[in-house]
C-alpha cells in the first residue's frame, strides 16, 4: 500500500515543486522574449501577434499570380505538380522575418510551436477546406541530417507536430533528403531549381499512394523546393499534394 502513496506525493507534491524550480531557474537564466520587439514573456508577444502583416491574397505556386485558395490555376497545373499553396504571413514584413530567421537561427524550436498554433486557429477560422476529411495527413519538409544535427530541431517538423495535435490530422513523415542543398534565398530562381533538383526521395517502406497531403514548410519564395517534395509525392502516387508554409517572400 505504501508505493500507490509515495507515488501521489511524487506526482502532487514533489514533481510540481522541482518543475518550479526548473522554470525559474530557467526564466532567470534565459528568460523567454519577443523574437521581434524583445519583450520578455513570450517568442511573439501579443503586441506583434495582432500586428504582423497578413498576406492579402494567395498565389498560384507556379505562375504567383492571385488564385482562390491558393489552388494551382488549372492552366498551370501538371501531373506531378502541387496542387495548391496556403501562406499566412509577408515574409518583407520585419516582424515576420524576425521571428522566423531569429527561431531558426537562434535555435529557438518553441518558435515553430507558437506559429503552429497560430495558424492552426487561422486554419479553423478562415481555411476550412484544409480540414476537409480527405486531406489527410501532414508532412514535413525534410532537412538534410548534417543540417538537422547542427541546428538540432527541423523547424517544418515541429510544426507538423503542432498542426497536428490542434487540428487531429496524423503526420505522415515520408520524404528525406539525400542531397544538401545551399540556402535558397541567397540564389536567382534558375538557380533554385538546380539546387533543389533529385534533393529528395521516398523513405524506405513509405506508401503515399491515394493520399491527400498537406506538405508543411517555414516560407516559401519561388515554391522550388515545394514544388520539387510535390513531385516525389505525386509520382509515388499521392493524389493531392497541398503546400503550406508561414510565410511568403
Amino acid at each position: 500500500m505504501l508505493l500507490p502513496i509515495k507515488t501521489t506525493m511524487y506526482q502532487t507534491f514533489i514533481k510540481p515543486f522541482y518543475q518550479d524550480i526548473k522554470t525559474f531557474f530557467l526564466d532567470t537564466l534565459f528568460p523567454i522574449s519577443c523574437l521581434s520587439c524583445g519583450d520578455e514573456g513570450a517568442f511573439i508577444c501579443v503586441d506583434c501577434k495582432v500586428t504582423i502583416k497578413a498576406l492579402e491574397h494567395q498565389r498560384c505556386i507556379v505562375c504567383q499570380h492571385q488564385a482562390p485558395f491558393g489552388l494551382t490555376h488549372p492552366g498551370c497545373q501538371t501531373p506531378h505538380g502541387a496542387d495548391g499553396l496556403v501562406s499566412f504571413y509577408d515574409y518583407h514584413d520585419d516582424k515576420v522575418s524576425q521571428i522566423l530567421i531569429k527561431g531558426k537561427y537562434s535555435f529557438i524550436p518553441g518558435t515553430y510551436d507558437v506559429l503552429g498554433k497560430i495558424i492552426a486557429e487561422k486554419i479553423k477560422n478562415d481555411h476550412q477546406h484544409l480540414l476537409s476529411p480527405s486531406i489527410s495527413n501532414l508532412a514535413p519538409i525534410p532537412l538534410h541530417p548534417s543540417r538537422k544535427r547542427w541546428r538540432g530541431f527541423n523547424q517544418a517538423e515541429v510544426l507538423c507536430q503542432t498542426l497536428s495535435a490542434e487540428l487531429n490530422l496524423p503526420i505522415a513523415d515520408v520524404l528525406q533528403r539525400d542531397k544538401m542543398t545551399k540556402t535558397q534565398k541567397d540564389l536567382k530562381k534558375e538557380q533554385r531549381l538546380k539546387n533543389v533538383s533529385d534533393a529528395f526521395k521516398l523513405k524506405p517502406n513509405a506508401n503515399v499512394h491515394g493520399k491527400n497531403i498537406i506538405l508543411i514548410d517555414d516560407v516559401t519564395t519561388t515554391g522550388a523546393t515545394l514544388q520539387e517534395a510535390a513531385k516525389i509525392l505525386k509520382r509515388n502516387g499521392s493524389a493531392k499534394v497541398i503546400c503550406l508554409t508561414v510565410a511568403r517572400d
